[in-house]
């Protein structure tokens, strides 16, 4: 064989070993190869953007109705991870920890909790928790082995309106406008005795409004209340969100 003709060959084979590569990296598919727009790309590895760019190293225009960018993960994955504790401007989420914002104290208002048991024996008035602005939450544990009686009172410092109630894990109902007025006897929250129902769950929104038309600042507080009772003592829990005070228009 003359060299030209094994010289030829060689080049054929570099060729064609090259058209095939071109061919495999244009299909955009395994690691190396070309990453084609407008098709679905496959690799099993990590793909990296690495420069020192003054502005965004990678940036997604859509000017249709679909979203400009879909991440999609396996289930209970983080669909991104960052490496900055710096607020993003204009990124906003509903929930915190399956918590929704009205579920969290906002604009400097604040929270509140307490409870304990107490003796069937003891037949004597409590404070349970204090609601600064609104009034004062107070337990009373009473009655003997076969009648014993938890009841959860409130005497209020303001005239408010009882406006909306959900008692004993019922469905909410509105109550309409019963005013809750400083006076001698408090009001009933809760109450529950050990020869009938044995606990009982509410929850009760306060609210109130100070000022003159035109400047009316509303307050508004909610409490969840909970009274248990057996034969020996009662439970009581009591937790209160208490709002900053809200201007009307």
């Amino acid at each position: 064989m003359q060299f030209s003709t094994v010289k030829s060959v060689v080049i054929g084979i570099s060729a064609a070993a090259a058209v095939i590569a071109i061919t495999g990296a244009a299909s955009g598919t395994g690691v190396g190869a070309v990453f084609n727009l407008g098709k679905t790309n496959s690799v099993n590895a990590t793909s990296s953007l690495t420069g020192s760019a003054k502005h965004s190293m990678l940036s997604l225009t859509n000017k249709g109705s679909g979203t400009a960018l879909r991440l999609q993960v396996a289930k209970g994955k983080a669909p991104f991870s960052v490496n900055s504790p710096v607020q993003v401007h204009k990124l906003n989420a509903s929930l915190l920890s399956g918590f929704a914002a009205s579920q969290f104290v906002q604009g400097g208002g604040q929270s509140r909790s307490f409870g304990f048991p107490v003796s069937t024996s003891s037949n004597a008035k409590e404070k349970l928790l204090s609601l600064p602005g609104f009034g004062t939450l107070s337990e009373i544990c009473f009655g003997g082995p076969s009648s014993s009686a938890a009841n959860v009172t409130f005497m209020p410092t303001h005239t408010m309106d009882r406006f909306v109630a959900s008692i004993a894990g019922l469905s909410e109902v509105s109550v309409g406008n019963s005013e809750i007025t400083p006076g001698p006897a408090p009001w009933q929250f809760a109450s529950v005795q050990a020869n009938g129902i044995s606990s009982v769950w509410e929850r009760v929104i306060l609210r109130y409004a100070t000022g003159s038309r035109g400047s009316l600042i509303t307050h508004i507080a909610t409490l969840d209340l909970m009274a248990d009772v057996d034969s020996t003592d009662c439970d009581f829990d009591a937790s209160a969100i208490i709002g900053p005070g809200v201007k009307g228009p």
